[in-house]
C-alpha cells in the first residue's frame, strides 16, 4: 500500500512539473535561470582574462554551447548570433544584452528542434 502511494506521489509531482515548466510562469523562470548562467559564464571568461575583448568571450562561449549540443550546430547557432553582431568588436553588445540574446536564440531553436514551434 505504501509503494503505491508513492509512486502516485512521484506520478503527481511529475506531472505538476510539466505542467508548471509548460507554464507561462515555468518558462520565464527557465529563462531567467539560462540568462543567470551565461552571464555567469560570460564573467567568469572575463575575470580570467580582463584583456580579452567581448566579443572574443562571446565567441568562444558560443562555440563551448554549440560544440556541446546537436541541435544548436544543426540550427546555426553560431551564425545565428554572429549575424546579431555578437561577434564582432563594433557591435558586440554588453552582457546583460548577449546573455538575454544568447538566452533566447537557444530557447527558440530548442522549441524549433523539439517540434513545438514550426
Amino acid at each position: 500500500m505504501e509503494v503505491l502511494f508513492i509512486i502516485l506521489a512521484v506520478i503527481a509531482a511529475g506531472a505538476a512539473l510539466v505542467f508548471f515548466i509548460g507554464s507561462p510562469m515555468g518558462m520565464q523562470l527557465v529563462h531567467k535561470k539560462s540568462v543567470s548562467t551565461i552571464l555567469s559564464c560570460v564573467k567568469a571568461k572575463q575575470s580570467e582574462a580582463p584583456q580579452t575583448p567581448l566579443d572574443e568571450i562571446y565567441y568562444s562561449l558560443a562555440e563551448e554551447r554549440n560544440n556541446k549540443s546537436k541541435w544548436l550546430a544543426e540550427f546555426n547557432y553560431l551564425y545565428v548570433l554572429r549575424d546579431a553582431g555578437c561577434f564582432d568588436p563594433r557591435t558586440a553588445p554588453q552582457p546583460e544584452r548577449f546573455a538575454e540574446l544568447m538566452a533566447s536564440v537557444e530557447e527558440k531553436i530548442r522549441l524549433h528542434a523539439s517540434g513545438v514551434a514550426k
